[in-house]
């Protein structure tokens, strides 16, 4: 029972924050990509605003991070991952207090060494400071702290890298998963061959090729660093039964030729 209702309370405050994201704060740029030359100096403006009835605070705290296999983020403490930049950066402030309904500037600084050659990247968190309330005197309630916590991936991208290509390498059937529910999940390969990150999305759509019926898939989107390969999984019914031809669509702008992936594949009860 105490693990049930932890769970619940946790799912509580995950609700509440994104309540408050979209209703009382606001914070952009959610990404920053700055160039340079080695030894220049690059700056960028983070704005904030603040449509609550509350002043909310906030303190900032660089980290590293990385994609994984499938391109979920993980966080690492700040200048220990290859790729980080965030002994380049310093803030005009490391905190803000933001009045009801008021907007806020803060400066982000980025001072380039005289070797970066490659593309390098960190997370710029904004966490809201708690405030303590006052305790009153014989009256007993029950509380939800909401804090907001917000990050801002920062990039350097030297002049000149290779844009590269996205390609499909695999395209997987990998049967019934349990996902936590059982679905039938198929899964691309994909490569980033540039020096720089690329986003785009993936979409596919199933044709029966019994009954010629299409079923489309919800597109998946994609953010994938220099010189990478990431999974893109998709879940499909379980319902599903007969042959299917799969045809995978991989759209990286409009600067990118469109690749195009199939394979057929046969769903029996």
């Amino acid at each position: 029972m105490k693990i049930l209702s932890l769970l619940f309370f946790f799912n509580l405050v995950l609700s509440l924050q994104h309540k408050a994201l979209g209703q009382g704060f606001s914070v952009a740029p959610s990404r920053i990509s700055l160039t340079g030359n080695p030894g220049q100096t690059v700056t960028q403006a983070v704005n904030f605003t603040n449509s609550s009835t509350v002043p909310l605070t906030f303190s900032s705290n660089i980290q590293d991070w990385d994609r994984d296999s499938v391109g979920v983020k993980v966080y690492y403490p700040r200048n220990t991952r290859p790729a980080s930049n965030a002994s380049w950066l310093t803030m005009s402030s490391n905190s803000v207090t933001i009045q009801p309904g008021q907007s806020h500037q803060l400066i982000l600084s980025m001072t380039i060494p005289s070797n970066a050659t490659t593309l390098t990247h960190s997370m710029v968190f904004f966490k809201q400071v708690k405030e303590q309330l006052p305790k009153k005197d014989n009256v007993t309630r029950l509380g939800v702290n909401v804090l907001i916590e917000v990050g801002i991936q920062v990039y350097y991208t030297p002049p000149g890298l290779s844009q590269g290509e996205l390609n499909f390498l695999a395209f997987e059937d990998r049967g019934i998963q349990e996902t936590p529910t059982k679905t039938r999940q198929v899964a691309l390969k994909i490569q980033n061959t540039g020096k720089v990150n690329k986003d785009g999305f993936v979409r596919m759509e199933l044709t029966n090729k019994d009954t010629g019926e299409e079923i489309k898939v919800d597109a998946v989107t994609l953010a994938i660093l220099p010189e990478r390969t990431q999974w893109v999984i998709f879940n499909l019914p379980i319902s599903l039964k007969g042959k299917f031809l799969a045809v995978a669509l991989l759209d990286a702008g409009p600067d990118y030729d469109l690749k195009v992936a199939e394979k057929e594949i046969i769903y029996r009860p």
